[in-house]
C-alpha cells in the first residue's frame, strides 16, 4: 500500500508533527509506503489535495483534525468530483468529531484501520451560500452553534473545553432569529436559536448533536433549537453529551435530502467546525460519495 499523508503541523495545539512522528513507525511496521506533504500555510491542505495525482496512491490521509479533513475533502472533490481514491484521517485535532462515527479515536486506531485496507462508502454534504459552494462531511451549523464555534476559536488551546467556554460566552447574548426552513420541499417557519444539519452524530468532540444520524443512509439530520430562555438553554446544554436533548420540547428533528435555510438577518455558518460564510444556504446530500478507511 502506498499512501499520501497530508499533515497539519498546528492541529491539536501544535501536535500535528508529533503525531506524524508517532504514526510513521507504525506505518512502516505494517509495511505501508508513504509520501508526506506538510500544510505550512492557510489553505495549503486544499492545494495539496487539489494537485494530487490519484493514480500514484492507494489512499490519501489527513493527519490533523476536523478542519484538516474538511480542507482535504474540498480540495479533492472540487478537482476530482468522481474521486475513487479512499481517504482517511489520523486524528490529531481539537474535536475529531466525524471520525468517531467510524470507531477511530486514536492514532493507533487509525493505523490499524488503514492497514486493514477496508473502507466504507460515506455520504458527503454539499452547500451553496452567497459567496460560493463547499462540501462537508460532519455537519453544517448556523446560528448560536456557529457563534459558539467562532468564540471557541479564542480558547482553542484548551481543546474540547473551548466549546464549553464558547457556549457560556454566547448564552450571555442569546437571541432568537426568524427563519424559514425547507426540508425536501416542506416549509417550516420558526424563531430559532440554532440549526445543525448533520451527516454524523457528534460535534465539538463528544457532544452527540444528532444521535440518530448515519453517515451512509443518504439523508441529512436537521436538529433545530427553537426560541427559549437562557435558563432553559443552560439546563438543556448538559443533555447534549448524552444526546437526550432531542427529546426536549424546544428541539425539533427533521430528516431529508435537500435542505434550505433563509433568515431575516444573515447568520454565521460553521461547516465541519470551520467558521465562514452566512445564510441563506441550500444543502444537499451526495450519497456514498467517498470511501473512507475504517
Amino acid at each position: 500500500m502506498n499512501l499520501l499523508l497530508i499533515v497539519n503541523p498546528v492541529a491539536g495545539k501544535n501536535r500535528g508533527e508529533k503525531a506524524l512522528q508517532r504514526a510513521l513507525p507504525l506505518l512502516e511496521k505494517k509495511r505501508i509506503h508513504y509520501d508526506v506533504k506538510t500544510s505550512d500555510f492557510a489553505g495549503a491542505t486544499v492545494e495539496i489535495a487539489r494537485q494530487l495525482d490519484p493514480s500514484k496512491y492507494d489512499g490519501v490521509i489527513a493527519v490533523g483534525g476536523d478542519g484538516t479533513l474538511f480542507e482535504m475533502l474540498n480540495g479533492l472533490l472540487k478537482s476530482k468530483p468522481n474521486l475513487e481514491l479512499p481517504i482517511g484521517q489520523i486524528p490529531v485535532g481539537t474535536g475529531n468529531s466525524f471520525i468517531k462515527d467510524l470507531a477511530i479515536e486514536t492514532i493507533d486506531d487509525a493505523i490499524e484501520k488503514i492497514a486493514g485496507g477496508k473502507h466504507r462508502k460515506i455520504d458527503v454534504g454539499s452547500f451553496k451560500y452567497p459567496e460560493g459552494e463547499h462540501y462537508f462531511i460532519n455537519l453544517l451549523g448556523t446560528g448560536f452553534v456557529s457563534n459558539v464555534a467562532h468564540r471557541a476559536g479564542r480558547y482553542k488551546a484548551l481543546g474540547p473545553l473551548s466549546y464549553v467556554l464558547g457556549v457560556f460566552g454566547e448564552v450571555a447574548r442569546l437571541r432568537s432569529v426568524p427563519m424559514e426552513l425547507t426540508v425536501d420541499g416542506k416549509v417550516f417557519t420558526r424563531d430559532y436559536i440554532f440549526a445543525e444539519i448533520c451527516n454524523s452524530t457528534k460535534t465539538g468532540g463528544n457532544m452527540i448533536m444528532a444521535p440518530e444520524a448515519k453517515i451512509d443512509d443518504g439523508l441529512l439530520d436537521v436538529i433545530l433549537l427553537n426560541n427559549l430562555s437562557k435558563v432553559n438553554l443552560l439546563k438543556l446544554f448538559p443533555q447534549i453529551f448524552k444526546g437526550t436533548h432531542v427529546a426536549d420540547s424546544h428541539v425539533e428533528s427533521f430528516r431529508g435530502k435537500q435542505i434550505k435555510i433563509v433568515t431575516d438577518v444573515p447568520q454565521r455558518l460553521t461547516p465541519d467546525g470551520e467558521v465562514f460564510g452566512t445564510t441563506p444556504i441550500e444543502v444537499s446530500i451526495l450519497p456514498q460519495k467517498v470511501a473512507m478507511f475504517c
